[in-house]
């Protein structure tokens, strides 16, 4: 009787061990601590970093302060170019940043970071084309093959150009020098343009010495408030895209390691950062459009039939990429298809 009693007793102690053992590795999860420093291409001091300082608290307050993450300006950590091997090999677990910087590695970051041009009308439309119909899946997908789990996309506003000269048909790209990124860039190539990419901070000094004459560069507001429209003259409303867009990134092996509950409260953060980036745009870039009318600027549209011609030379880009991307031809047999379906494609 009594070898039994001590047996019991043994077992009795095994499980308790056992039991609060697992349940200590469970509450030291819950109770673990992540912090990231993130980097972001522009600066500090702007309206735009107010809000990013802005969703990086709050998450910090949803997550129950285990999930810190701090904002980085453009080059404090390392240059913008290099934050996407960093994030591939884990020198960096996070990155704000806008995809067609690095589609010479992979072009699917084309549709990481919004609308390809002249293609959809609306942010709508994109929401459509990113959640119901497969595009973030697809990201993903591709994305995860760099080591990297994509978050998701941070729509801002449309993409407009700022020039020294007026712009009213698609012929009036050819000969013009402008600084444009990815599928922009080469999408003005197609219409006769010379576009090329430098970092944001050389923009203004090549504008005021007219080694370029244009900038295509996200919202209106981001280019103003660096100060771009003091060097140009017109601006062409008629969005290069409706839907610019930041996208989050963070290193696969970084991803794994955070508990699922924060996984899906950074995941979800996405749709509130959009919803604070977006708003703040749409009002900036307001208030910019009344200053830029007051210095006498002149406002310039495509006509519909030259808005078809530009759709021409985006297609045609899409599909030089999908021929050479299994990934991307998806996204592009998806994204025409959705248009067929609008009426925007025969």
């Amino acid at each position: 009787m009594k070898k039994f009693c001590t047996i019991a007793l043994l077992f009795s102690v095994m499980v308790v061990f056992l039991t609060t053992g697992f349940n200590t590795v469970e509450a030291s999860d819950k109770d673990k601590v992540y912090k990231w420093d993130m980097t972001y291409p522009l600066y500090r001091g702007t309206w735009d970093w107010k809000i990013l300082e802005k969703w990086c608290a709050d998450l910090k307050t949803a997550s129950g302060g285990r999930l810190v993450i701090t904002p980085m300006a453009g080059g404090e950590i390392m240059p913008v170019m290099e934050t996407f091997d960093a994030v591939s090999t884990g020198t960096l677990k996070i990155d704000f940043s806008y995809g067609p910087y690095w589609i010479g590695k992979l072009p699917m970051a084309i549709y990481a970071s919004g609308l390809p041009p002249f293609t959809l009308p609306t942010l709508e439309n994109f929401k459509v084309l990113y959640h119901e119909l497969g595009l973030k899946d697809i990201v993903r997908k591709a994305y995860a093959k760099h080591n990297i789990f994509y978050v998701g996309a941070v729509p801002s506003n449309n993409a407009v150009l700022l020039s020294k000269f007026p712009l009213n048909s698609a012929a009036d790209f050819k000969g013009k020098k402008l600084r444009a990124t990815g599928v922009y860039a080469e999408v003005a190539t197609e219409a006769g343009a010379s576009a090329v990419y430098f970092p944001w901070g050389e923009i203004y000094g090549s504008l005021e010495k007219g080694v370029i004459d244009g900038v295509i560069a996200g919202p209106l507001s981001s280019q103003a408030d660096s100060g771009f429209h003091e060097p140009t003259k017109y601006l062409l409303e008629t969005p290069i895209t409706p839907v610019d867009a930041w996208s989050l990134h963070v290193n696969m092996d970084a991803w794994k390691s955070l508990p699922e509950d924060l996984q899906q409260l950074l995941i979800q953060s996405t749709s509130y950062a959009s919803d604070i980036f977006t708003g703040s745009y749409f009002v900036h870039d307001v208030q910019y459009r009344e200053q830029l009318a007051k210095k006498g600027f002149t406002f310039t549209k495509l006509s519909e039939a030259d808005q078809l011609v530009m759709r021409k030379h985006s297609l045609a880009v899409l599909d030089k990429y999908s021929a050479k991307d299994p990934d991307f031809a998806e996204a592009t047999k998806i994204l025409k298809k959705y248009m067929a379906d609008l009426g925007l494609l025969d």
